[in-house]
Parts: C-alpha cells; sequence; structure tokens
C-alpha cells in the first residue's frame, strides 16, 4: 500500500476530509453512456464511500483490478500514484493521471464527479493549481466544445454555467494560497 500512498495525497485527505458533491443523475443516460454507474445513498457522500468506478473510465474491469491491489474507493485513488495505478491497469500514465486528478477535484465541495470529468477532459486541467489559474469563460467554453464534440458526456439535463466554474476556480484558489 505504501506504494501508491503519496504525502500530498495524504495531506489533502487530512486537510479536507474528503467530501465529494454528488449531483442527481439522469439514470436513461447513465445506461447509455456508462456499463455500470455505482449508486450513492447520500447526496453528498465522503470520499470512502464512492466506489472506485464513480471516476469517468473506470468501469467493472479496471475496477477488479484496483480493488485486488487495495484500491476499492474514490479515497484510495486521491492519495494514488498515477504510474502505479497504470502499472495495475496496464493502461498509459496519462489515463491514470486523468483518473488520479478527477479524484483530487472531487473532494472540492464545489465539484461533482461529472464536473471534475469536464475539467479534465474538456478543460486538460489535472491539478489544484492550474484551476485555480484558470480563466472562467475560457474554461466554459472548453467545456462547452468538448461536450458538443463528445469528449465529455453528461446527463442530457445538465449544464455547466459560468457561475459554476466561478465557484470551482474560486474554492481551488482558497486552497493553493
Amino acid at each position: 500500500m505504501s506504494m501508491i500512498v503519496g504525502i500530498m495525497g495524504l495531506s489533502i485527505l487530512i486537510v479536507i476530509g474528503g467530501i465529494c458533491n454528488r449531483k442527481q443523475r439522469d439514470e436513461s443516460l447513465d445506461d447509455i453512456v456508462e456499463t455500470y454507474v455505482p449508486e450513492v445513498e447520500l447526496p453528498r457522500a465522503e470520499l470512502k464511500e464512492l466506489p472506485i468506478e464513480t471516476i469517468e473510465g473506470i468501469g467493472p474491469k479496471y475496477g477488479a483490478l484496483l480493488r485486488e491491489k487495495g484500491i476499492e474507493t474514490v479515497a484510495e485513488l486521491v492519495v494514488a500514484l498515477p504510474n502505479s495505478i497504470a502499472e495495475i491497469c496496464g493502461v498509459d500514465e496519462a489515463q491514470a493521471q486523468r483518473w488520479v486528478a478527477m479524484s483530487r477535484f472531487c473532494w472540492l465541495d464545489s465539484i461533482s464527479e461529472e464536473d471534475a470529468e469536464a475539467i479534465v477532459y474538456g478543460g486538460g486541467i489535472l491539478d489544484l493549481q492550474e484551476l485555480a489559474d484558470a480563466n472562467a469563460a475560457k474554461l466554459l467554453d472548453e467545456i462547452k466544445t468538448a461536450v458538443s464534440l463528445g469528449h465529455v458526456r453528461i446527463p442530457a439535463d445538465y449544464t455547466f454555467t459560468l457561475d459554476m466554474v466561478k465557484a470551482w476556480i474560486n474554492e481551488a484558489r482558497s486552497f493553493s494560497e
């Protein structure tokens, strides 16, 4: 387990306490977009309660590989090293880095897993400082473009707003100062 625990990731869990804001989903869309989306019974679930498959791109196959190595929840992915995740799952390190980045964004109160996916895949942002330094209008445009091209999939009734993106950036700034 020490192989996957980074000092920075551990301090994040200690400082933040690991809460992820889970927004309502259109379940019929989830059936089309993802093969498996675990349900979370609490509207604001702690990361230790969110199954690893909550992260976009980690389905049953990768979830099983990660579980075999003791990484079962989003909280455990937060402290994982991307190179270890890449080795476990047999994916390139860039993919593993995106999964870890999504899990780390998920602990911000203003960011749901849909938002984390949009930040990573739509905005190309992989760490808190990049998000803190982002231009809200530009990030929103990048996310909307990614959604329209199908690079980021969201429930039909889910929308991104400038106020939402500004909230993400402001929260990231509050932790990076």
